[in-house]
């Protein structure tokens, strides 16, 4: 029959068996583990990309707006620039006109 030396050597090889087994285990759950950490890294990486791309929009639109707001700044500061500068000669006309008028009125004067 079985000699205890065989019986220590079956239970060896059985033991071996099930070590192999569970490193076999352990290995195929590390490699889910890294899979997994992989495939929330390139979800994460497309996310940023997205958020990346929207940011560039938004800021090229701020930009856009930024200058049609400069322009449209400029065009209102030379209307009024033009306003008061036409305000400004009818009222040095109306200074102007008055003073004649007191001119010849002075000379009216000094006529009778």
């Amino acid at each position: 029959m079985f000699q205890s030396q065989d019986i220590l050597y079956i239970v060896l090889a059985f033991c071996a068996l099930w070590v192999t087994a569970f490193m076999c285990w352990l290995i195929w759950q590390i490699a889910m583990i890294l899979k997994n950490i992989n495939d929330t890294m390139s979800e994460a990486r497309e996310k940023m990309a997205k958020i990346e791309e929207a940011i560039t929009g938004i800021r090229s639109k701020f930009e856009k707006a930024t200058v049609g707001l400069s322009f449209l700044g400029d065009g209102i500061r030379r209307v009024v620039e033009y306003v008061m500068d036409k305000r400004e000669e009818k009222l040095e006309r109306r200074i102007e006109d008055s003073e004649k008028k007191v001119k010849k009125n002075k000379k009216l004067v000094e006529d009778n």
